[in-house]
């Protein structure tokens, strides 16, 4: 075997050292990459040649492989193997000392309250995504250029209605997908097409403050539901459409079980209104198996399927996708040619790209581990130091955990606002939970992001805000 390898076998790999043999696997294959052991090009051993010298199980290798994969350090290449990448992460984006200082204030300052759900944004296959973005440019031709479709780019939307059939169980195909630039714009384009102009919009109480804003700039009246242990409650309005997220309702993280969807969906049927869905965090369920989405039991006839790239890539793509019943594709069409401007091709082209060669799926694959991996951290960190003032809530699910003030918080004056400013300075992602509620009675709490933060992190920024809270409420350790 060639010595560009000494590195791999050299010492092996030790049960007892504390970290997993696929993450020992993992630091060995980047370490000899980033010194240069491993030039660009290089081919690796096959998963089954390297676990057997190596003396482990394949999916260790596999797992490490998958891994590297995703961070932009090997590549494969159909029929030919895994081959160390042409450019790496750290070529592609220079990490000196001064930016990644930087980079530590940015993280210190939260810019809004989105980033209390933000995914593992350190763990974005940039390199990839450049390739395909690359790649984009190059195959731009003058058709392209011209683009007017109205309904977003087809292949997109092949690949989109695909991934939703096998991953959702959604009805539909690829003429019912419309590419939006997020779902409160689809929330837009449905309301002025589709909704008849004194029919309300409904709205989970608590929710989403995002959504609150799009449905009150409608010139709709806005109502709301109330919500349970089951997520929002079937609403009293005779007719209107309703804006639900049954896969992991925000803020209070219930999972919508069948019998309320169907409940819902009779509802809609009853008042002849409609739903949006909102599948809001389905990607990232780490125990058992997600329920089919609404719009699949309803089949598509009065059920308004949304989602977003947001949390399964990063924010600023500003990518989403509406699956509409046929009847309204028609209306919606007529509506967004004439008031709405279409999302960038090049980022279509690209996001194409990054899902035709089987890039998002493993990404997503990839994402579930370490956010399942870093919940449990912080589960245990918040619990030692944090559990005298939050009651963290069980999840299993999504990029964020519910925590609600105990009663020496509330006793001594300090509320969930000034709690999250003081996670937010610790490198916290925070929202208070008091600010998702309008009529309905709420508690004081946190939504308190986790997966965006990286792992050698987690203790320490966790300490700094119990630390930061004991300050405040001007107590010792006990």
């Amino acid at each position: 075997m060639k010595s560009e390898f000494t590195a791999l076998w050299g010492g092996g790999l030790d049960p007892s050292a504390g970290k997993t043999l696929q993450r020992q696997l993992h630091t060995k294959i980047r370490t000899s990459i980033l010194n240069g052991e491993l030039t660009g090009g290089t081919r690796l051993p096959a998963s089954r040649m390297l676990a057997t010298r190596l003396g482990v199980a394949r999916i260790t290798v596999v797992q490490a492989y998958d891994q590297l994969i995703a961070e932009g350090y090997l590549e494969t290449r159909k029929g030919a193997g895994t081959y160390v990448a042409a450019t790496t992460p750290d070529r592609l984006i220079q990490t000196t000392t001064q930016s990644q200082s930087a980079t530590d204030t940015v993280r210190a300052k939260p810019q809004h309250t989105l980033l209390s759900g933000m995914p593992a944004l350190d763990q974005f296959p940039v390199a990839i995504w450049a390739r395909a973005t690359s790649r984009a440019m190059r195959h731009l031709n003058t058709d392209l250029m011209y683009h007017s479709d109205v309904m977003g780019y087809e292949p997109l939307r092949r690949n989109i209605a695909t991934y939703l059939q096998a991953s959702r169980s959604t009805v539909c195909d690829a003429d019912q997908v419309m590419i939006v630039s997020g779902l409160q714009q689809g929330l837009f384009l449905l309301s002025r097409s589709v909704l008849e102009a004194d029919a309300p919009i409904i709205l989970e109480d608590p929710g989403f403050d995002g959504i609150l804003a799009s449905a009150k700039a409608s010139g709709h009246p806005v109502r709301y539901t109330g919500v349970d242990n089951h997520g929002a409650v079937p609403p009293n309005e005779r007719k209107g459409m309703l804006v639900t997220s049954p896969s992991r309702q925000y803020p209070l993280g219930h999972t919508m079980p069948h019998s309320r969807r169907l409940e819902l969906l009779n509802w809609a049927r009853k008042s002849d209104s409609l739903i949006f869905e909102d599948d809001y965090d389905s990607e990232f369920r780490y125990a058992g198996h997600p329920l089919n989405c609404l719009q699949g039991i309803d089949g598509g006839q009065r059920v308004i399927y949304g989602g977003t790239f947001s949390k399964s890539l990063f924010p600023a793509l500003r990518l989403g996708y509406l699956v509409l019943p046929k009847h309204m594709i028609e209306p919606i069409s007529k509506f967004r040619s004439a008031a709405d401007s279409f999302p960038s091709i090049i980022g279509q082209l690209a996001l194409n790209d990054f899902m035709e060669d089987g890039d998002f799926t493993r990404h997503i694959r990839r994402l579930r581990l370490v956010h399942a991996r870093r919940k449990n951290l912080f589960t245990n960190f918040a619990d030692n130091n944090l559990g005298r003032f939050l009651n963290f809530q069980p999840s299993d699910a999504g990029l964020h955990l519910l925590a609600y003030c105990k009663k020496e918080i509330e006793e001594r004056g300090l509320n969930d606002e000034g709690l999250a400013r003081l996670a937010q300075k610790a490198g916290i992602g925070a929202v208070p939970v008091s600010q998702c509620y309008q009529f309905a009675s709420g508690r004081q709490g946190l939504l308190i992001g986790f997966a965006n933060l990286r792992d050698e992190t987690i203790e320490t920024v966790i300490k700094n805000f119990a630390n930061a809270v004991k300050k405040a409420l001007n107590t010792t350790i006990d």
